[in-house]
């Protein structure tokens, strides 16, 4: 009895939560063009041994559609050993708004990419900071996009970023449909949370600020020893402050793809990694994905006690399907926000795989090592 009054309990807190996130994806503020304003923007990349994709990034970063004078990319080398410093040297020497710098060693405070970044911010000039990944590809127009945020009045901009596969093998692109319909619901969860002015999770392949909110909250301090966090933490400690205006990028232009090139072992690593950050995650977002993890637990029991008849299946079915309804709505929402409808094809497998997969990965990210690169990490 106590088990279902529990279990009940969860589901009503758990409804609750994605109809918050679904009301708030309908509060993201929808920009105003405002052509005349052109802000001073600098685009800072971290590339770490990225030969392979550094060419197309810096191409597509030299065509956008934005004033040459407004924006300067900032290319920093992470102690890179093969060609990417070469491939930079090369584009700052062709290009006046290109500056590239090498860092060769880590910041005892700040552990990799964070100092990369934070050396980058040091030599740059611009009023709004962007970011993105060595392995992205910007459409022409995605400066002048964010921009009309910052015109817009705010201080931070979260952007989407879809994945993209070139798997040829049926099971190989099932698994990439599931994988980005699981990236989807994380950027709809991060939609809604900002619509209530709440960060909590972004990209770094996607990310944009004001210099001067960086400087304010003293940039990755506190935060510099964490491997990863760059992100998703430098949003959460923005978002405590609740000094800064968040809103989430919904224009097409401003949507960056990234292609997914990770094995199973890398990919494996990534998501333990991605879990084992909630132990550095503010207390609010602690409690809120606690409550998800044992709501999880308790519907897995009570599916395994239905199989052996010692609870109803009837009953069960009928919670798991609120729980794929509420799913259903946050979902289509996301896929309607992102035009990403397709995806909504592999729904219903991916109700089927996700709990054991949030379990899964939630005790192992924290309660066991990953690899990060060729360093073990814990």
């Amino acid at each position: 009895m106590i088990f279902i009054v529990l279990l009940i309990i969860l589901l009503i807190f758990y409804i609750g939560f994605l109809l918050f996130i679904l009301i708030g994806t309908f509060r993201i503020y929808k920009v105003k063009n405002n052509h005349s304003a052109f802000n001073n923007i600098s685009v800072i990349i971290a590339a770490r041994n990225e030969e392979d994709n550094i060419v197309s990034l810096m191409k597509s970063l030299i065509n956008q559609n934005y004033p040459e004078n407004k924006y300067e990319i900032i290319a920093v080398s992470d102690r890179s050993t093969d060609k990417t410093d070469f491939i930079l040297k090369e584009y700052s020497m062709k290009y006046n708004n290109i500056n590239y710098l090498r860092v060769d060693k880590e910041d005892k405070n700040l552990i990799g990419k964070k100092n990369a970044l934070t050396k980058g911010i040091e030599k740059s000039n611009g009023d709004i900071l962007l970011f993105t990944d060595a392995d992205c590809v910007p459409g022409i127009n995605w400066i002048r996009s964010i921009n009309q945020y910052f015109n817009n009045n705010f201080d931070v901009v979260v952007g989407y970023s879809p994945l993209l596969s070139d798997k040829k093998g049926i099971f190989q692109k099932m698994v990439f449909l599931l994988k980005k319909l699981e990236r989807l619901s994380i950027f709809t969860i991060s939609a809604g949370t900002i619509g209530w002015n709440w960060g909590v999770t972004a990209t770094g392949r996607n990310f944009a600020y004001r210099r001067f909110v960086f400087d304010e909250i003293n940039g990755f301090s506190g935060i510099g020893l964490i491997p990863s966090g760059d992100d998703d933490l430098f949003l959460q400690k923005i978002s405590k402050t609740k000094k800064y205006k968040i809103t989430f990028a919904m224009n097409l232009d401003t949507h960056i793809p990234s292609l997914e090139t990770k094995n199973t072992i890398e990919q494996y690593n990534l998501e333990k990694r991605r879990a084992s950050k909630w132990r550095y995650y503010p207390p609010k977002i602690k409690i809120f994905s606690a409550i998800i993890f044992l709501f999880y637990l308790l519907m897995s029991g009570l599916f395994i006690l239905s199989i052996f008849s010692i609870f109803p299946w009837e009953k069960f079915l009928l919670i798991f399907i609120l729980k794929i309804f509420i799913d259903f709505l946050v979902i289509l929402r996301g896929a309607v926000l992102f035009k990403e409808v397709k995806l909504l094809s592999v729904f219903p497998l991916a109700e089927l795989f996700y709990i054991p997969y949030f379990l899964f990965f939630g005790i192992m990210g924290s309660f066991t090592r990953y690899i990060w690169g060729k360093k073990q990490l814990s």
